[in-house]
């Protein structure tokens, strides 16, 4: 990765995972998804989004959002970028019950695997928000979002 490529990930990292925490403050999921959806290119690039993440996530480690952790504005930030690389993610929530508390996730999924997930742990909950609903159909669905 060029130096001049590199910077230029990290600011635009930055600036988006600062512009979804606030967003997701100050609006409902469904527009903050419906404003983050983009039409797919024809053309994916699931290379350029391992180095995407990765920053994404320094950002998340330097300023944390929540205690139990970065999964919510790391799943916005990257089905942002994974959109505009012309990958046809799916974001998603979800939750299981553990030690008599219910606990929350949120994840990207590409093709029914997970993607870019450090673990396997997303596939323990039972999924409550898929968005967009239909892969198919996304252009139309985000048309609808207001």
């Amino acid at each position: 990765m060029s130096l001049v490529r590199k910077y230029r990930v990290i600011v635009a990292t930055g600036v988006v995972v600062v512009g979804v925490r606030i967003a997701s403050r100050l609006t409902s999921l469904r527009r903050l998804l419906g404003w983050l959806l983009c039409e797919i290119s024809a053309d994916p690039d699931e290379h350029a989004m391992e180095d995407v993440a990765y920053y994404v996530d320094r950002w998340l480690a330097l300023f944390p959002y929540n205690p139990k952790g970065n999964c919510f504005p790391r799943a916005l930030a990257l089905f942002f970028f994974a959109r505009r690389a012309g990958l046809p993610v799916q974001f998603k929530c979800g939750v299981m019950k553990l030690n008599q508390q219910l606990e929350g996730h949120a994840w990207l999924v590409l093709e029914g695997h997970g993607f870019l997930e450090p673990s396997s742990y997303w596939q323990s909950f039972t999924v409550t928000v898929t968005f967009p609903q239909s892969l198919v159909s996304s252009s139309t669905q985000s048309s609808r979002i207001s």
